[in-house]
């Protein structure tokens, strides 16, 4: 699989799955956009070199003094940072994304962002219409094809939907009475979920998860994206959390499959630089011994022995450009069947 093979398959994989991507020149403050994230906030693929000043203009104006404190504050701490906000494309219409954004790193010093972005609109907007709704929310969450569930602030399940009975192979009745602790596979994982249950009751906001692996009820490792939002639940008093969880594990796999093939790629492409120039290095010794032998031949009378001669030493610098050649032969056979 060559480079623009590669390429076009994660545009398709950031069409299928809403995301992309983008790289910042810290020192131009100059982004280049993917043709996913130009998808995103509606814009054509051609037009995807956007300024700093640009991108805040796409930028609710709700969430613009929000996102642009965090962009600040992550270039004075240098420390990455995740950021969710709402769009407004030229068109007028309304979406809902997610950032990822990491420092790229040039001899030791921040050079660069870069960052993924998914729109997660339709997880949103779904959201939303379950906080609307209370009389047929069980009916509601069976129909959505995502995992939803709610923990009280003690950290007891309160409902959850199919999606989540079936990943961990119970059933309705079998909810009643469980614990966050009894679907945790480590302590250490217990702890990083009680930390964002708390993160989100204490502060009253959403939190997004981009990535949570765990393995299901059958050892199969599943990737799964959350939402979690405080609200309080019909015959409630107390604050709840609400999650959200959609399954990514195929998508996320493609990526990191992709992301493998990328790397074989370019070490290939070394090694083939390197053996080229081995080969190059080979080559350039019988070659200049046959040119040697030929302007000798030119330049001076030669006797039938000593004909005789030059044409044995020809013949054995041809059979060494030979042995090369089929050895750089084999070597491209042999990268061709890696393919």
């Amino acid at each position: 699989m060559d480079s623009g093979q590669t390429a076009t398959r994660l545009d398709k994989l950031q069409k299928i799955g809403g995301i992309g991507n983008w790289e910042l020149d810290l020192a131009t403050g100059k982004a280049v956009w993917s043709e996913g994230a130009c998808r995103i906030f509606g814009l054509e693929p051609t037009n995807n070199i956007i300024s700093q000043s640009e991108w805040v203009t796409f930028i609710h104006p709700a969430d613009r003094e929000m996102v642009v404190h965090a962009f600040k504050r992550s270039l004075a701490t240098q420390q990455n940072y995740e950021v969710q906000y709402r769009i407004i494309r030229p068109d007028g219409s309304l979406r809902h994304a997610y950032a990822h954004v990491e420092f790229i790193i040039t001899d030791g010093k921040p050079t660069g962002l870069y960052g993924i972005l998914n729109d997660i609109t339709e997880i949103v907007l779904l959201k939303n219409e379950l906080l609307k709704s209370g009389s047929n929310l069980q009916l509601m969450m069976d129909l959505i094809p995502v995992s939803i569930y709610a923990r009280d602030a003690d950290g007891y399940y309160i409902f959850a939907n199919h999606i989540f009975l079936k990943h961990y192979g119970i059933t309705y009745e079998d909810l009643k009475g469980k614990h966050l602790r009894d679907f945790v596979r480590s302590e250490e994982e217990y702890n990083i979920l009680l930390a964002q249950d708390q993160a989100v009751l204490t502060g009253n906001e959403k939190l997004f998860i981009s990535e949570f692996r765990q393995a299901n009820v059958d050892g199969k490792l599943k990737i799964w994206q959350i939402i979690k939002v405080p609200f309080t639940p019909e015959g409630h008093t107390q604050c709840a959390v609400l999650g959200i969880a959609e399954d990514i594990t195929e998508r996320r796999l493609n990526e990191e499959r992709l992301e493998e093939i990328a790397r074989t790629l370019a070490e290939r492409n070394k090694t083939l630089e390197q053996y080229s120039f081995m080969v190059s290095h080979d080559l350039r010794g019988p070659l200049s011994t046959l040119m040697g032998m030929a302007e000798l031949i030119r330049d001076f009378p030669l006797s039938q022995e000593d004909l005789a001669i030059f044409l044995q030493g020809a013949r054995a610098s041809l059979e060494n450009i030979d042995s090369i050649v089929k050895k750089m032969n084999e070597v491209l056979a042999a990268g061709k069947q890696c393919k």
